[in-house]
């Protein structure tokens, strides 16, 4: 997931993602959409104040200039583990997510890791800007265990078929060999289960038509449809961007849904009642239906603005977006507070905005684990860590 956009940034010259120039227009594009199609305002809607997320934990991973950044960050809720894609340092670190300690920090990449994940195969498999996805075994001393070469400059986001044992690998450099000038990005299909050779093997490559260079971003699988739903920032027919379906049996791009208003979505996260969060780009995030393809929440952007990766946590049933913030346009910009946007997936309610450390330098990632939620962001000086507190009656449920 490559940072976007003119942003302010502090310690290290690493651009944020994400442009406001449309801020007033989104807002009157949600307010439109929300008189519409009956869509959800954070605005209309008081926050739970009952919920809060109090720092836990600061898990120092020191960076050679100062300043920590990365790509993406992933948890594991089998494991209880986070493996964060940090650029800073060319390494994959993992972490252990109860007890907030620092496990390894494997090495090994060209110009990467970008995206990052682990399947049920024990494999954790991470982009590299070298052209490779590259396999390590998920236990100690992750050792690689393969490269595969995605036929692209670089191997990007990463989404895993655990029904098919499938990977989704996005090129959003890609060129087609008909026309190298006209960069077609393309999602490459591999097999997570090594043949006899012992290699991982590509099952095919599905162009996304109309995507321009840079413009194809988070993927993830939707079990409600046993497919890949990956996020397009815009295409020639859809400026505001689309959500694409891949079918991962045929190695064929399925359908399109166009996104109403603006948005342009870097972060996808998939929720309940097959919807998904949007993290849009320009503005707040957005709930798609994905059967319909109708935007039914948006969440203006006087909570927070341009998110990047999104996130949920299937142990608490809400969505994390990682709205990084973003300057306006000139000669007069503003920049939106970064925060963790968290909203109910169930009733699509915003809850609450989470208040980041005094530096979150690049910060544009999310993720968290258990069913009393710990929310990880990295961010300057390491890998902040934000626990549930909880006000309800009753006691709090363990992780």
């Amino acid at each position: 997931m490559k940072l976007r956009g003119n942003r302010t940034r502090r310690a290290q010259s690493v651009p944020h993602r994400g442009s406001p120039w449309m801020s007033r227009a989104f807002a009157a594009a949600a307010a439109l959409t929300a008189a519409i199609a009956g869509a959800v305002s954070p605005a209309d809607a008081a926050p739970q104040t009952s919920t809060t997320y109090q720092p836990d934990a600061i898990i120092q991973i020191p960076a050679p200039q100062g300043a920590l950044y990365g790509d993406i960050i992933f948890a594991d809720a089998r494991s209880g583990r986070v493996y964060f894609s940090d650029l800073a340092n060319s390494t994959v670190d993992i972490v252990d997510g109860r007890s907030n300690r620092l496990l390894a920090r494997v090495p090994g990449f060209t110009n990467g890791p970008n995206g990052v994940l682990v399947d049920d195969l024990g494999q954790i498999w991470a982009g590299d800007g070298a052209g490779a996805v590259r396999i390590l075994d998920a236990d100690k001393p992750y050792q690689l265990v393969d490269a595969v070469q995605v036929g692209a400059p670089t191997a990007d986001e990463l989404a895993y078929d655990p029904q098919d044992k499938i990977i989704a690998v996005t090129s959003p450099d890609a060129a087609s060999a008909a026309d190298p000038a006209q960069p077609t990005p393309w999602v490459t299909l591999v097999d997570a289960r090594s043949g006899a050779d012992r290699k991982h093997h590509v099952l095919g490559r599905v162009l996304i038509p109309g995507a321009g260079a840079g413009s194809i971003e988070q993927p993830q699988w939707d079990p409600q449809t046993s497919t890949f739903v990956e996020a397009v920032r815009a295409t020639g027919d859809f400026p505001h961007g689309a959500v694409v379906r891949i079918d991962p049996r045929k190695a064929r791009l399925e359908s399109v849904l166009p996104i109403s208003g603006t948005c342009s979505p870097g972060g996808l996260a998939v929720g309940m009642n097959d919807e998904t969060l949007l993290g849009c780009g320009d503005g707040g995030p957005a709930i798609m239906d994905l059967t319909t393809g109708e935007i039914v929440a948006r969440y203006d952007d006087k909570n927070a603005c341009c998110a990047d990766e999104v996130w949920f946590d299937h142990a608490d049933g809400r969505y994390y977006a990682a709205e990084a913030g973003a300057t306006g346009p000139p000669p007069a910009p503003t920049l939106a507070q970064p925060t963790v946007m968290v909203i109910d997936a169930r009733s699509r309610r915003f809850i609450t905005n989470i208040g980041l450390g005094p530096d979150p330098g690049a910060f544009h990632q999310v993720a968290a684990l258990f069913r009393r939620a710990k929310v990880f962001v990295p961010e300057s000086d390491g890998l902040h860590v934000y626990r549930l507190q909880r006000k309800d009656k009753g006691p709090p449920s363990p992780p």
